[in-house]
């Protein structure tokens, strides 16, 4: 007779169980067919697949909807709603948007959360992937496009300059054969402009300066060069000479910039360009007084002699360091790069 009373409880307890083993479940299936969704998509579906993603974590946590929102978006309106931040994985990860569920149907149970955590990973990681993919898809163009236009310049440099230069000397040592003394001044003449000529295209390639005498002298000389179609300053202050990688990274560095600035920024353009190492880093600002441009309207523009901002970037963060591009039409151009001395 005292057992009958505990029955219901029993029932009850039973019953909250099988509750809360489908809600588990529940959970379950959803990030599973999340995770499903988002790795089998193609990259042109995925923002479509995220979506769905995020109109399924509203339905589990309770809500009506469910949206993927960017970055910058305005947070939205009312207590009922709950915005989770999509993290791109990795140490620092940048946040690349937002899940956001609206309109509050019900109350949102812990492992609810877990799970919208988990769902907000998939999405983040997901999301992360495609811009990853896309970046280095548009570097790779941009590496090849560059390498054929650097081809096509030293080619036309040979073919224009070096080829022509060596059948003049060619001619002169021909006439010189004689032994006429003014024939061999000119073939002397001419042999000394022919070796300027191939020294001009080795260094369009790798400058002699910089394996020579080092990155200040190679970068004084870069910026001479540059000073037939702008005016140039230029302060170098390093306290001793970087490892070659680094060495080589900051001279393209200087030179796409000076590449940029003779490109875009006009005839009249003031370029200054200040290299140093300051508390553990190498550090470039290159500051022009150009027309500018709108970083967030349109890709920096790339110099049609080197690889371009975007590869310039891609150098600089394999080294550890980042790069930032500050500019506004009317207001000139600014690029500020940093890369750790060690």
């Amino acid at each position: 007779m005292t057992l009958a009373p505990a029955l219901p409880d029993t029932a009850a307890d039973l019953r909250t169980l099988y509750r809360a083993a489908e809600a588990r479940a529940a959970r379950l299936r959803v990030l599973v067919e999340a995770s499903r969704l988002l790795t089998s998509c193609e990259a042109e579906g995925l923002e479509a697949a995220a979506q769905d993603v995020a109109q399924q974590a509203a339905h589990l946590a309770g809500f009506a909807t469910g949206r993927i929102a960017a970055r910058d978006a305005p947070p939205p309106a009312g207590d009922d709603a709950l915005v989770l931040p999509l993290v791109a994985p990795g140490a620092g990860g940048m946040t690349i948007g937002a899940l956001v569920l609206e309109q509050r149907l019900g109350t949102l149970a812990p492992e609810d959360r877990e799970a919208l955590a988990i769902l907000a990973q998939l999405i983040g990681s997901a999301l992360a992937a495609r811009a990853r993919e896309a970046r280095l898809a548009r570097l790779l163009a941009e590496f090849l496009g560059a390498q054929e236009a650097e081809r096509s310049r030293v080619a036309h440099e040979l073919h224009d300059g070096v080829a022509q230069s060596a059948a003049a000397l060619a001619r002169r040592l021909e006439l010189a054969a004689d032994g006429d003394q003014a024939d061999l001044a000119e073939a002397t003449r001419q042999a000394r402009a022919l070796v300027r000529e191939l020294r001009q295209v080795i260094t369009g390639m790798r400058p002699p300066a910089l394996d020579d005498l080092g990155l200040a002298a190679a970068l004084h000389q870069l910026a001479e060069d540059a000073r037939d179609g702008i005016a140039v300053s230029l302060a170098v202050d390093l306290a001793a000479r970087p490892c070659e990688a680094i060495e080589t990274a900051l001279f393209r560095i200087v030179q796409e910039g000076l590449n940029n600035a003779r490109l875009h920024a006009g005839k009249d353009a003031h370029v200054m360009v200040r290299i140093a190492e300051e508390e553990g880093a190498y550090r470039i600002a290159i500051t022009d007084n150009g027309p500018g441009f709108d970083p967030r309207a349109v890709a920096a523009p790339a110099g049609a002699s080197g690889l371009g901002l975007a590869y310039m970037r891609e150098r600089i963060e394999r080294l550890g360091g980042r790069l930032d591009i500050i500019a506004a039409p009317g207001a000139g151009c600014r690029l500020l790069a940093e890369i750790p001395a060690a």
